[in-house]
């Protein structure tokens, strides 16, 4: 599996359809702003898109401010975070072993 994220394989390819194949040594310098400015503003999208989910949630819990919006959302990930407790580990001599 590669370790390239699919945003990222996509502004390679778009700043080679831009500048051409990465091989051709000019406009290094404008392929390099290039490439980051589309970094940025997949960022940016990433971001936007996490804030509506989060305004999202709150007007679906029925909350008006953003303190409140905060405590339920601290709330949920409280209550998520109780849900994965640790499970006990059940040791058994079933293979045999020194008995």
């Amino acid at each position: 599996m590669s370790s390239v994220s699919a945003s990222a394989r996509l502004i390679d390819e778009l700043v080679s359809a831009v500048y051409g194949a990465p091989e051709a040594a000019h406009d290094a310098r404008a392929r390099h702003g290039l490439k980051h400015a589309l970094h940025a503003l997949a960022r940016l999208s990433r971001s936007e898109q996490l804030l509506e989910m989060k305004r999202d949630a709150a007007r679906a819990a029925g909350v008006d401010s953003r303190r409140e919006m905060r405590a339920v959302l601290r709330r949920i990930a409280a209550h998520a975070a109780a849900g994965q407790g640790q499970l006990s580990l059940e040791l058994s001599g079933g293979d045999g072993a020194g008995q």
